[in-house]
């Protein structure tokens, strides 16, 4: 694979996990799970949206590889997929707020 092909990709998919997180409701998402796992039902309680939505953005948020799923038992779980992922939530929020 040649620089530019290698650089085409990373650019491909930085820009795919940009758009993932482009949405108010899964950038919430994203920040209600940087402070742990937890259930689809307690995200939709969190984030005061309709659990089906939530399933949505969260299925949306796992595609992008932003976010992992675990089972357990007949639970769920989510959670962020790396701490990378939490860094970038970290800093998307801060840059946010600096243009205040």
């Amino acid at each position: 694979m040649t620089t530019e092909t290698a650089l085409g990709a990373t650019l491909e998919r930085a820009a795919a996990t940009l758009r993932a997180m482009a949405y108010d409701h899964r950038l919430h998402l994203l920040l209600l799970l940087h402070d742990g796992e937890q259930t689809p039902g307690a995200l939709a309680a969190a984030a005061d949206l309709e659990p089906t939505l939530v399933a949505h953005h969260l299925r949306y948020l796992r595609d992008a590889r932003l976010i992992r799923r675990r089972r357990q038992g007949r639970n769920v779980f989510y959670s962020l997929a790396s701490a990378a992922t939490s860094q970038l939530v970290q800093d998307v929020i801060r840059f946010a707020r600096q243009l205040s």
